[in-house]
């Protein structure tokens, strides 16, 4: 007999829908050329002194003197370590509560193991699809809050046992400032929740008020679980490899528990991941890096300016490579998405795929190419000239 709460998931991939309908118009139009700020990959390689890490990790297999391998369950040391030194001994962590995985889409829906069947999620509106049906597939109980004028989570005023939160956001490309995760770590300590802080996008953080970890807030460590990613900020989006903190002070025994979990239920990221994610840290590869996240974020401004030009009102994309467009004219967004892919022949992702509160905007993204985005930008305002 099937799961019946995998039933409960969507029955398609999110983008399913945007995929299709793009491979339709491709056919039906074969010379049109077709730009996407759908894209949630990236469009820059690897740097250089990670490629040269990695290189020595495959050569490493070569040989049984340096040949690895099972790994640690949790990670390599080594990793566990740089993270540790770069990351976290500022807010007082040990290597114990750091963990390595292979992508944090895994880690946010395994994550929900570690609680008990019985606990409620509270999701925001719109939210990371992932969420929603990583809860179903584990039959846990999702509700869903309203966001306010700034596009921040509300405050319930109910008692849930999970709440997600992710910062700076994907969908709306937006980020949580202090005062912000401060309320909800209060939420959150008053009714025994914990916060699954999403991070991902930590690296493109460039306010001044806004954290880049939640344990910049005080007694964050008593409720909140932080994931982070190699994925966007290191181009690790194929190669897979990511990490997060669980703290001592949650529940008493919560590492030894989720330990526990993790020895039967993840043999670890490879070895060949690794070695490249610790060079990551490396002063070159992280000056290397910057640059590539700035190139993201310049896209951003580029596309931010010209959406407004065109007449659309934009947030998001100050401290995250996504952006959230409101739709000028009523249009819905499917109704927008048809607009850009047919008169444009520009790839938008439709709000609706991350929640009914998402009609009326579409997502676009600063991930791609400098010189797409510039076109695409042509291509509104002449259409707007000519209109």
């Amino acid at each position: 007999m099937l799961n019946k709460d995998l039933l409960q998931m969507e029955t398609k991939d999110v983008y399913a829908n945007v995929t299709e309908k793009v491979k339709a118009f491709k056919y039906e139009n074969p010379n049109a050329e077709i730009i996407s700020l759908g894209i949630g990959d990236v469009s820059k390689p690897i740097v250089k002194p990670v490629i040269e890490a990695m290189h020595k990790a495959v050569d490493d297999l070569s040989s049984m003197d340096t040949f690895k391998g099972y790994g640690g369950y949790y990670g390599y040391d080594f990793l566990r370590e740089a993270i540790l030194k770069n990351e976290y001994q500022q807010y007082g962590f040990t290597k114990e509560e750091i963990y390595v995985s292979d992508g944090t889409k895994t880690d946010s829906t395994s994550i929900l193991e570690l609680f008990d069947k019985s606990s409620t999620v509270l999701l925001a509106n719109p939210t990371y699809p992932i969420y929603r049906d990583g809860a179903a597939a584990l039959n846990r109980k999702v509700e869903y809050t309203t966001l306010d004028e700034n596009f921040v989570m509300e405050i319930p005023n109910k008692k849930y046992d999970i709440v997600y939160i992710c910062s700076p956001n994907n969908p709306i490309g937006n980020a949580y400032n202090k005062k912000d995760l401060e309320k909800w770590v209060d939420y959150a300590l008053k009714n025994e929740a914990v916060i699954i802080f999403d991070n991902v996008y930590q690296g493109f953080v460039r306010s001044k008020d806004i954290p880049k970890s939640i344990y910049e807030i005080e007694e964050a460590k008593k409720c909140a679980i932080e994931l982070r990613s190699f994925s966007k900020t290191a181009s690790f989006t194929g190669l897979r490899c990511s990490y997060y903190v669980i703290p001592n002070q949650i529940y008493k025994d919560i590492n030894v528990v989720w330990k526990r979990r993790t020895m039967n239920r993840f043999n670890g990221a490879s070895y060949i991941a690794q070695k490249a994610a610790e060079a990551v840290f490396l002063p070159q590869s992280q000056k290397l890096i910057k640059e590539n996240i700035d190139y993201y974020l310049e896209n951003a401004k580029i596309l931010r300016e010209g959406f407004k030009k065109a007449g659309y009102e934009v947030f998001g994309g100050i401290d995250a490579p996504f952006m959230w467009v409101k739709s000028k004219d009523q249009k819905t967004s499917w109704q927008m998405f048809n607009y850009f892919l047919k008169e444009l022949n520009i790839i938008v992702i439709p709000g609706i795929v991350f929640g009914l509160a998402g009609d009326n905007y579409i997502r676009i993204s600063a991930l791609g190419k400098r010189e797409d985005g510039i076109k695409c930008i042509e291509r509104m305002l002449k259409n707007e000239e000519k209109n």
